[in-house]
This record gives structure tokens, C-alpha cells and sequence, in this order.
């Protein structure tokens, strides 16, 4: 009998509590969640290592910004995605952000399944295509071929 794979693990930096606690209810889901409010206690507590980790990292926070803390951790995790959430996205912020090689940019506010699919996109999850979904596609092949 074979194990299960382990979930993919996720770390969230965002430093509102309120925002913190509702990402990690949400992804400890389908995730291992891992959480820190600042970019210091992050790096001061969390070992190096060549796992295979999403990092998902608020811009705006006290201290280190995303970016500066993306460059800090990803020489310590170099298996790992990184996605910046803000709500402060624009033209300079974003160039800045996939200069210093962000896997992907989240903009706040955002949905909850849209975090979780984002990360099932950085993490190379293919999507299957729901029962619903395939039914409605080969309804329409059915009907195209009946009338």
C-alpha cells in the first residue's frame, strides 16, 4: 500500500491578523499552513530548506516589504514559488515584483478559491475538468449531433 503524498506546504507572511487567520483557515484545507505577520520573524524562525514551498507574501508590511523579503528567502528556499499579494498593484510595482521573480501576483482584494487555484497553477496542478462541466460539454456534441 502506498503513502499519500504529503499536502503541498504553504507559508503565508501578511502581517493583518484578521487577513493572516482567514488565509490560513481557508488553505489549511487543501494545505500544510505555515503563517507569519513580519518578513523578520519569518526568516529568524523559519529553517532553510530545498522543499518545495509556496511562499505567499503580502507587499505592504512593516519592516522588510515582500519584495525585499522574496530576495531574502529564495537563495534559503530554492525549490520554492512565490506569489505577492497587494492591494496596491501598479505598472512600476508589478515590473518591480516579476523583476525580482515572483512566480505570480495576487491583487487584493481577492476570493478565496481564486488563492487556492493560483496556487494550484504555481504548483503546476492540473485542473480536472468538473462532473458538471463534462456533462455540459458532451450534452452540446449531442445536441449538435442530433438536430
Amino acid at each position: 500500500m502506498s503513502q499519500a503524498e504529503p499536502a503541498p506546504r504553504i507559508v503565508i507572511v501578511e502581517d493583518n491578523v484578521e487577513a493572516n487567520n482567514l488565509l490560513r483557515d481557508w488553505l489549511k484545507l487543501k494545505f500544510n499552513v505555515t503563517c507569519f505577520l513580519d518578513a523578520e520573524s519569518t526568516l529568524r524562525i523559519l529553517p532553510p530548506s530545498t522543499d518545495r514551498i509556496v511562499f505567499l507574501i503580502d507587499y505592504n508590511m512593516p519592516g522588510d516589504n515582500g519584495i525585499v523579503l522574496k530576495k531574502k528567502l529564495a537563495p534559503l528556499f530554492p525549490n520554492s514559488k512565490f506569489l505577492l499579494v497587494s492591494g496596491l498593484f501598479d505598472e512600476k510595482l508589478t515590473e518591480e515584483a516579476k523583476a525580482a521573480g515572483f512566480d505570480a501576483l495576487m491583487p487584493k482584494p481577492f476570493a478565496m478559491p481564486t488563492i487556492t487555484q493560483k496556487i494550484d497553477e504555481v504548483l503546476g496542478v492540473v485542473k480536472k475538468e468538473s462532473l458538471v462541466d463534462m456533462v455540459m460539454r458532451k450534452s452540446a456534441r449531442l445536441a449538435a449531433v442530433v438536430f
